[in-house]
């Protein structure tokens, strides 16, 4: 029996691809570049150094990359993680996990942690 267990968050335990794909969507409108859902859903999962490479121009994101990026990260938080939400079962796992004798820390977003609270 494993004495713990670790998860990622983002996509595993709450429902956020879709949010985020949506939130950069936003941001590179927002900058001019209309990008399509399903190709940024496609790149979702990757960190904004690579993400924001592989949907831009290379001109593109020395010039505006790290502002998209911020934007992106303001307009997540205020407009879209309030929306984000537990797959079904994702407490019964960890009390189960728990009821089990393994640890597994309390999820944590931002590096803040979440009181062993699965949703945002």
């Amino acid at each position: 029996m494993p004495r713990g267990v670790i998860f990622d968050i983002d996509g595993t335990l709450v429902d956020s691809v879709d949010l985020h794909a949506k939130a950069w969507q936003e941001a590179f409108r927002h900058f001019g570049y209309d990008i399509p859902f399903e190709r940024v859903w496609e790149q979702i999962g990757k960190g904004s150094d690579q993400l924001i490479p592989a949907l831009l121009p290379k001109d593109a994101v020395k010039a505006k990359g790290k502002e998209i990026d911020e934007y992106r990260g303001r307009i997540y938080k205020r407009d879209y993680l309030p929306r984000v939400q537990p797959y079904p079962k994702v407490r019964e796992l960890f009390e189960r996990i728990r009821a089990d004798g393994a640890e597994a820390p309390a999820p944590r977003a931002n590096g803040r942690a979440r009181n062993g609270q699965v949703t945002p």
